[in-house]
């Protein structure tokens, strides 16, 4: 099986403020079996937004994501970004001061979804209804 791409250094985050740089970032990361992550300018600040569906491995699953879900809300209670949507494949957050605080969080988050994707892959979860061995919960 092949396996997904890359996550990016903050420097190499591309930034999608005009459309045409989004289009073709995203045409980018599908053509590479990547999840996508830019940056785009929001007013006088920054977003950042992944999305795992470029990629053509499985998505990361629910559990995985609430991991990412309790990074963002702990962004928007320490006040570095006012709004964060995390969805099941998608992740936004905005807004952000700095392009340079910017590119450090879609780093990480993109970072962590390929780890929590890769992790998935090499050891995919049980049914909820399979029972453990020895009768446990």
């Amino acid at each position: 099986m092949p396996k997904p791409g890359i996550p990016l250094q903050a420097a190499l985050i591309p930034d999608c403020t005009e459309p045409e740089a989004h289009r073709a970032a995203y045409r980018t990361a599908k053509a590479n079996n990547a999840i996508f992550v830019c940056i785009a300018r929001h007013g006088q600040r920054w977003k950042v937004q992944l999305d795992a569906m470029a990629s053509r491995e499985p998505y990361v699953p629910d559990q995985a994501m609430a991991v990412l879900r309790s990074a963002a809300e702990a962004l928007v209670l320490d006040g570095t970004v006012e709004q964060a949507n995390i969805g099941a494949d998608y992740i936004s957050m905005w807004p952000i001061e700095t392009e340079e605080r910017a590119r450090e969080i879609a780093a990480a988050f993109h970072a962590a979804m390929y780890g929590l994707q890769l992790l998935h892959i090499a050891a995919p979860g049980k049914p909820e209804s399979s029972p453990r061995p020895g009768g446990g919960r």
